[in-house]
């Protein structure tokens, strides 16, 4: 099983911390095997009753084609509840929730890609995007901070909003599915 969490240390400056304190500054979180085998067979089989609208759902603008479904299924919603202690963990936030934010399954085929970005906050506290690979055959990985992630299928990214920089190479064979879905301590929006 395959767990790397990645934290930058790092001290405050103009911040008097009488003991030295250091703060940890969350970057991301890959992990294998991430749900139990039972729960994994069927989200598996959940999403795919979606697969035939994916295609009709490309994504393509400036530095991202791929494939993008919002559902809106209390179903899915309640299964990726049940990993939200486990997330919580990962992310070592104990005030972190599923956010109401549209979950979307995603589908990258030859062509499809991801330029260098850091998320956008969207909620005045940052939030965590989580990328549970459902399926992956693709010769594609995943970049974040310099790190190259090979995701298989049951792992889980999980980023937090302006933090690290993470990108998708093209991909030229296989296909990849994949849920995207958000953590939040907060349902504030960040105003514009």
């Amino acid at each position: 099983m395959k767990h790397l969490k990645k934290f930058e240390s790092f001290s405050t400056l103009n911040i008097d911390f009488s003991d030295n304190t250091e703060i940890d500054e969350f970057k991301y979180v890959y992990e294998e095997n991430f749900m139990d085998n039972d729960d994994f067979y069927l989200l598996r089989e959940y999403t795919s009753k979606y697969e035939k609208y994916l295609l009709d759902s490309k994504d393509s603008r400036d530095g991202v084609v791929r494939y993008n479904l919002p559902i809106d299924s209390e179903i899915l919603t309640e299964m990726l509840k049940k990993y939200e202690s486990k997330i919580r963990e990962l992310t070592d936030n104990n005030l972190i929730y599923l956010s109401d934010y549209p979950i979307e399954l995603r589908k990258y085929v030859k062509g499809c890609f991801m330029s260098p970005h850091k998320d956008t906050q969207i909620y005045k506290i940052p939030q965590y995007e989580c990328v549970f690979t459902i399926s992956n055959t693709t010769d594609s990985v995943t970049n974040v901070d310099g790190d190259e992630i090979r995701t298989i299928p049951n792992s889980l990214i999980i980023l937090k909003a302006c933090g690290a920089t993470h990108h998708v190479t093209e991909v030229s064979s296989g296909e990849r599915n994949f849920l995207k879905f958000i953590f939040t301590e907060t349902d504030e929006l960040l105003e514009d």
